[in-house]
């Protein structure tokens, strides 16, 4: 089964900064990988937002180092938390 967070990430970076798809995986890193600059970063992280109704912070994206981290922490911002 296809990762629909993983599958939304793709989509933001082919559409809004036009990254080749097949540079697009889990291990890829947004600033040697990919070439995202601080702008783009910034650019990235609004488009999350947007996308996944969530709230992403400066220092969230700060430590986000490739796609992989990103997905992960998009996440653990949409899946509800555990039931006790």
């Amino acid at each position: 089964m296809a990762d629909p967070v993983f599958g939304r990430v793709e989509t933001l970076l082919i559409e809004n900064l036009d990254i080749p798809q097949e540079k697009i995986r889990p291990g890829a890193n947004l600033k040697h990988d990919l070439g995202l600059d601080s702008f783009a970063a910034v650019e990235l992280g609004f488009a999350v937002e947007e996308a996944f109704a969530i709230e992403v912070t400066d220092e969230e994206m700060a430590s986000v180092q490739t796609i992989g981290d990103l997905v992960e922490a998009i996440r653990k911002k949409v899946q509800p938390p555990p039931q006790a």
